[in-house]
């Protein structure tokens, strides 16, 4: 019988992780006052073959951890191993010497999805990874829908590109349709007329999600295809632009990380409870980035905001990353770096036009940087 000692601690994933990569036959949970229902969730997600033993100690007291462990031993029998990579420091070192004693294999995993042997401090791949659907569920949560970004629409990339085009081109005409869409449209894309000719000789003609901008004949922006209407109005052209450029990070990677877009999900069961929506949802070997896309004003309820849903959905070890079209102001990049919140953004304003292409270079150096 495979027996799998346990602290646990403030992060469940890694604890489901290490039960996923070696499948015991039992596991051992060390927990405190503090700890005791962090595992709730992870209990419907093992399978039933898989037995489990709860053992309650002090965050601080390493005697009292040592004879927990002592005592388990006494009462099972079996091939061992200890996963450290939670509890305390002094929980850690109480068990590490029962393990160490009794000469039983002892593991923790890092931030970068690697398995170190804590005897001789070799490092390997996890074998196993955890998707999407699991890390959410670890952390109490209902997904309502999402987008996998394998299936990106090429002609919605290709509009968001026209789109941005005519944004850098025809900075002041694009001000004038948004202004109208604000002011006389409510922002609501039900609202807007199926044409308008503006004081400008601008011109807007729209039909069942294309539309086309023109001034005195001259062709500005063309969208042919229905959903012209949402990347341009709602600003999900950026959101494309940015889960395009995700994607093609992911795929120069040897397995390819699990990415969704427009992703939907909400605590609780109630119908009517509100929904939480995440622009692009990145599965990093065992941690969630989540990714908020601005091509227009940013304020501090903003980052607030994304401190809120990266906290409620993916916990401490999780990332947030704020992708913005337009340079941030000094006082909301303080704000950024006070809540841990990575910025993707120009650093200027004319840098901006070629700025998105270097956003997978900039994953690289972020997702390997540790967090602390």
């Amino acid at each position: 019988m495979k027996h799998q000692l346990i602290l646990l601690g403030k992060d469940i994933s890694s604890v489901y992780h290490g039960i996923k990569e070696f499948a015991p036959d039992c596991i051992h949970l060390l927990y405190t006052d503090e700890t005791r229902e962090i595992a709730d969730n992870m209990f419907p997600l093992l399978p039933d073959s898989i037995q489990y033993k709860m053992y309650k100690t002090e965050p601080y007291n390493g005697n009292q951890v040592m004879e927990i462990c002592r005592e388990i031993h006494r009462h099972y029998s079996g091939e061992f191993m200890y996963h450290l990579s939670e509890g305390t420091k002094p929980m850690a070192l109480a068990a590490y010497q029962v393990a160490k004693e009794l000469g039983i294999p002892s593991f923790y995993l890092t931030q970068l999805g690697e398995l170190v042997w804590l005897d001789s401090f070799e490092k390997r791949e996890m074998h196993s990874t955890l998707d999407n659907e699991e890390i959410l569920k670890l952390s109490g949560n209902t997904l309502s829908g999402y987008h996998d970004i394998k299936n990106l629409d090429p002609e919605d990339i290709q509009g968001s590109y026209a789109i941005k085009h005519f944004i850098e081109t025809y900075p002041h005409d694009h001000a004038r349709l948004m202004k109208f869409f604000g002011i006389f449209c409510q922002r609501q894309t039900s609202h807007l007329p199926t044409s308008k000719v503006f004081a400008s000789g601008l011109r807007f003609k729209q039909k069942e999600g294309a539309f086309i901008v023109t001034q005195k004949n001259k062709v500005l922006l063309r969208i042919s295809h229905s959903n012209g209407i949402h990347l341009y109005f709602k600003g999900s052209w950026w959101e494309t632009l940015v889960a395009n450029q995700v994607r093609i990070w992911s795929e120069r990677k040897k397995n390819a990380p699990e990415i969704w877009q427009n992703v939907i999900f909400q605590t609780g069961n109630a119908k009517n409870q509100a929904k939480n929506e995440v622009d692009v949802l990145v599965n990093n070997k065992q941690k969630l980035i989540f990714i908020e896309c601005k091509s227009g004003q940013i304020t501090q309820n903003d980052i607030y905001k994304m401190d809120g849903v990266r906290e409620t959905y993916g916990g401490d070890i999780s990332r947030a990353v704020l992708a913005s079209y337009y340079p941030l102001d000094h006082s909301l990049q303080e704000k950024c770096k006070d809540l841990q919140i990575h910025l993707f953004a120009p650093a200027h304003v004319t840098e901006r036009f070629e700025h998105i292409e270097q956003m997978p270079d900039w994953l690289d150096q972020m997702t390997l940087e540790l967090q602390l």
